[in-house]
């Protein structure tokens, strides 16, 4: 069963969406992605999840229901025995996933981590955002710092940093630079006029392009504390087994 962990974790999501399509908006996958996932746990436990015999809207099984509940219940139980297990226990490590543009957040964490909670080991990667919502929502991640919440679910652990604003750059008309989480939601008739597509889930890569090369495209300009309706917010999102004495200390040290 440890080998379908993560697979099983993802159904537990995927469950709550009507369909196999409106389940990849919500949990951070491509639909192929998904798609396969749900194509290993069959086949490892010899059952069927989805009724695929209409094409375009293949539903739940009942017992795609019943599994992710099983696993839910499962994952309550640990959580619990680990919340009590942790409550007095030093954190020996965390595990931080980041925006490239907001690493000067991460940055500024593990250094209140080291210094003021005496963390000795922090994890910290770097993804686009639908790699680091996949990670987190997958249990992979302590920590992390976004522009936004992973899925529709309200998180017990969130605390908004500061904002962000995204910069529009018009260049050069030949090429248009996405991330690939921009490139995976947005309309692909919209890069008719452009000779060159370039999608990079580097901001470096495509600040470096645009000063280079010019092109067209959103660059998120320096991160700055406070808060602004009308930009992109920053936020710090912590796993539900966090430890909430852990949770607290971040948000006393990185507030100051």
């Amino acid at each position: 069963m440890q080998q379908i962990y993560y697979e099983l974790s993802v159904l537990a999501k995927a469950v709550n969406f009507k369909n196999l399509s409106g389940a990849a908006l919500h949990v951070g996958l491509s639909q192929p992605q998904l798609s396969r996932i749900i194509a290993k746990i069959e086949d490892e436990l010899k059952i069927v999840l989805l009724d695929r015999s209409a094409k375009r809207k293949s539903g739940w099984m009942p017992i795609a229901f019943q599994l992710a509940q099983m696993f839910e219940k499962s994952i309550k139980r640990l959580e619990t025995e680990l919340h009590s297990l942790s409550q007095n226990q030093l954190v020996s490590e965390i595990h931080i996933g980041t925006l490239e543009g907001l690493s000067s957040f991460a940055m500024n964490a593990c250094k209140h981590c080291f210094d003021q909670i005496g963390v000795p080991k922090i994890y910290v990667e770097i993804y686009d955002l639908n790699e680091l919502e996949a990670h987190f929502l997958s249990g992979n991640l302590d920590i992390i710092f976004t522009s936004k919440t992973p899925g529709r679910q309200k998180f017990k652990y969130l605390h908004e940093l500061g904002f962000q604003v995204l910069e529009k750059i018009q260049t050069n008309k030949n090429y248009a630079l996405l991330s690939s989480f921009e490139y995976g939601r947005a309309n692909k008739k919209d890069f008719d006029d452009f000779k060159h597509v370039l999608v990079t889930n580097s901001l470096t890569i495509r600040k470096d392009w645009f000063g280079a090369y010019g092109g067209t495209g959103f660059m998120p300009t320096e991160a700055k504390k406070g808060k602004s309706k009308e930009h992109e917010p920053v936020l710090m999102i912590g796993s539900e087994i966090l430890n909430p004495s852990l949770w607290a200390q971040v948000i006393t040290a990185i507030d100051r």
